[in-house]
């Protein structure tokens, strides 16, 4: 059986670049086949050390072919676990399962004999913003008054994005800080410590939607607090 050697390798920081250490990572070769089928092998196991560095080397056997046809797939998953990690104080992504929550991300990864490929992830450190609305007075049963966060989160990505950063981006989510009342403020609205984010404000006015984005970047003591009006 014909073979090549192929390295995935790169780096797991948090907020301020500073190094992730232990997290550990898993690449696995899967093949599925919908409602009937699920099998995988795994292929390398790393850790990430005190610069929070991983190396992993491999061959990519002949029957370890990628395909996606109709209900049948065969890929490679990289399989990175943060248990190590605390949950409050990072932003991770949430695997929820009957036997409870994990914290772990399974990119799918396109492989080819005798490459070398460099998979690097940020997992930003967790602060918190105090942003107030005021004088949100809807006319209109439509009427919307909320802010978002958005900050660099994931694996690196020559994409274009709102921010200016080699990794993806993520946000605080939708529909959970908007305005009830005349003036209301959120004191937990979540922001990527050390690091420049996106303050987005929606106002929606007669059916009109105008978004209005601010940067702002979040010191280590931080005790920002905004206010914007309707």
């Amino acid at each position: 059986m014909y073979s090549r050697l192929s390295t995935i390798s790169g780096h797991i920081v948090t907020s301020g670049n500073a190094p992730l250490e232990g997290v550990e990572l898993q690449l696995k070769y899967v093949e599925t086949r919908w409602l009937a089928s699920y099998y995988s092998w795994l292929k390398r196991k790393a850790t990430t050390d005190a610069n929070g560095s991983y190396n992993m080397s491999f061959n990519i056997k002949d029957n370890e072919v990628e395909s996606f046809e109709g209900q049948s797939s065969s890929y490679f998953e990289l399989q990175i676990d943060f248990r190590n990690l605390d949950p409050d104080k990072y932003f991770l992504p949430e695997q929820v399962s009957e036997t409870g929550t994990s914290y772990s991300y399974n990119p799918i990864i396109s492989l080819k004999r005798n490459m070398q490929y460099d998979v690097s992830l940020y997992i930003p450190a967790k602060d918190y913003i105090t942003v107030t609305l005021k004088n949100f007075k809807p006319t209109h049963q439509y009427d919307h008054f909320e802010v978002r966060t958005f900050f660099p989160w994931g694996t690196k990505t020559d994409e274009k994005k709102m921010l200016n950063t080699e990794y993806g981006v993520s946000s605080s989510g939708y529909d959970l800080f908007v305005a009830k009342g005349e003036n209301q403020t959120f004191r937990n609205v979540p922001v990527a410590r050390n690091d420049t984010n996106i303050v987005r404000i929606i106002k929606v006015k007669n059916g009109v939607a105008t978004p209005e984005d601010y940067k702002i970047f979040v010191p280590e003591k931080n005790a920002i607090e905004l206010t914007y009006e309707y």
